[in-house]
């Protein structure tokens, strides 16, 4: 019998004995003690005639201060840090073209839920939250932002959520203060575009070995001056080169990538990962000791943030007269009452969030600056789903940020819903229907740019 399905019989064995309770909906974050200055400034700014384009960045350390944390990511057994190798993180980057402005973050997590990602958003404005965009890296070795990796029986089946409330507090309030940081400090600025390929041989597909992209697209915002201000890197590839058997937090690999090109360029460096589910990973041996796995993990991010630098500094393309478009789209989404998602949220393993008609609601958000469009996807998709997304964007240059403004599982084509190789990702996933609805919305939302 599959793992996945001995842990579904356990779930629904404890559902049946009641050993879980409702837990009530997030409550309303407290409002600002300064108010929301964000929606004065950005009035302000839309008022302007000829504003100018502004750009700001900002980072804030996110690295837990207790011992013992649950590590979200693979399994469960022992899987409690027992220190810090290299530093969490909450990256910012502001973009204002004066009509319109957007807020990019990229954290270092294994992924947010949608509640507290709108609670991040109420914390800096009551007017422009869907200016807020905030995705996670899918971070193996960050602390359990979700709840799956909580206290496990027998190691094996989680019984209570990994969450700790106290500590996504306290996230909540440092990302919202990096956001204004970012906003604060925004200055005149230009907009440059690249795409490289990353080095072969440092991802490996676990599922269809000859589908592995190498592509990364990069955005750098440099002041007047030439000093960038902020540079995203959108790649496709999991975040757990440490992998299962690692017990330190870590940024994994897009912490050392972040770390070189802040280095080599300044400024503020976030990584957006791209269409990396069933099954993008590094390529390197789960067993090696550990020693191994922490230099892969830095020779990795080394390797990409070379490619990233060399491109900026050999030459990009600028954007002449950037402009802001931003489309945001809410949806619904059905859960399969079957699946190990609903399990997980029957038994309070996951944050509460609404549920009406067992469907959830959720979103996308699509950033268009001419040359580049930027869309976030609320799940792990794998390459293919990927590149049908690609084919619905119209610029030259497109980012597909996956784990944004929600983490809804795995999401896979038709031709994979029927392929063996993908029984996990049909276990961990709403249903088949989801990635349909998936690009459905996205449809809506590239028809509303063209």
């Amino acid at each position: 019998m599959k793992f996945a399905s001995i842990i579904k019989i356990l779930l629904m064995v404890l559902l049946l004995d009641g050993c879980f309770s409702p837990t009530p909906p997030l409550p309303q974050p407290p409002r600002p003690t300064a108010g929301y200055w964000f929606d004065t400034f950005r009035a302000r700014r839309s008022r302007m005639k000829e504003p100018e384009f502004i750009a700001g960045s900002a980072r804030i350390k996110l690295t837990p201060t207790k011992r013992g944390i649950p590590i979200a990511g693979h399994g469960h057994f022992r899987k409690h840090s027992k220190g810090v190798l290299d530093d969490i993180y909450a990256r910012v980057l502001y973009l204002d073209s004066g009509r319109q402005a957007v807020v990019l973050v990229s954290l270092d997590f294994i992924g947010l839920m949608n509640p507290r990602i709108e609670r991040i958003r109420a914390r800096v404005s009551l007017e422009h939250s869907e200016q807020i965009i905030i995705a996670s890296t899918h971070n193996h070795a960050g602390p359990d932002t979700e709840g799956l990796w909580g206290p496990a029986l027998l190691g094996l089946l989680p019984i209570r959520s990994g969450v700790d409330k106290q500590y996504l507090d306290w996230v909540e309030r440092r990302v919202a203060r990096a956001i204004l940081r970012a906003v604060a400090t925004a200055r005149p600025a230009r907009l440059f575009l690249g795409r490289t390929l990353a080095p072969e041989g440092l991802a490996k597909n676990m599922r269809e070995p000859e589908d592995v992209p190498r592509e990364m697209v990069i955005l750098r915002a440099a002041a007047e001056d030439g000093f960038t201000i902020g540079t995203i890197v959108n790649y496709a590839n999991h975040a757990e080169a440490l992998q299962d058997k690692n017990r330190y937090l870590s940024a994994d690999f897009p912490g050392a990538l972040c770390r070189e090109v802040d280095l080599a360029l300044g400024g503020v460096t976030l990584f957006f990962s791209g269409p990396a589910g069933g099954m993008l990973e590094p390529n390197n041996d789960p067993d090696d000791p550990e020693p191994e796995r922490i230099a892969f993990k830095d020779h990795l991010g080394g390797a990409l943030a070379e490619k990233v630098i060399l491109q900026a500094v050999g030459g990009m393309q600028e954007i002449s007269r950037p402009a802001i478009r931003l489309y945001n789209h809410r949806f619904e989404l059905p859960i399969n009452a079957e699946g190990l998602v609903a399990l997980a949220m029957k038994l309070n393993l996951l944050e509460p969030r609404p549920i009406k008609d067992n469907h959830l609601s959720t979103e996308a958000t699509l950033l268009d600056l001419g040359e580049l469009q930027l869309i976030t996807i609320p799940g792990e998709i794998t390459p293919e789903v990927g590149r049908m997304i690609s084919a619905e964007l119209s610029a030259p240059y497109k980012m597909i940020v996956t784990l944004g403004m929600d983490h809804l599982a795995y999401m896979i084509s038709d031709r994979q819903w029927q392929d063996p190789r993908f029984f996990y990702e049909r276990e961990m996933s709403l249903g088949q229907k989801t990635t349909g609805l998936v690009l459905a919305a996205i449809k809506q939302l590239s028809s509303k740019a063209d």
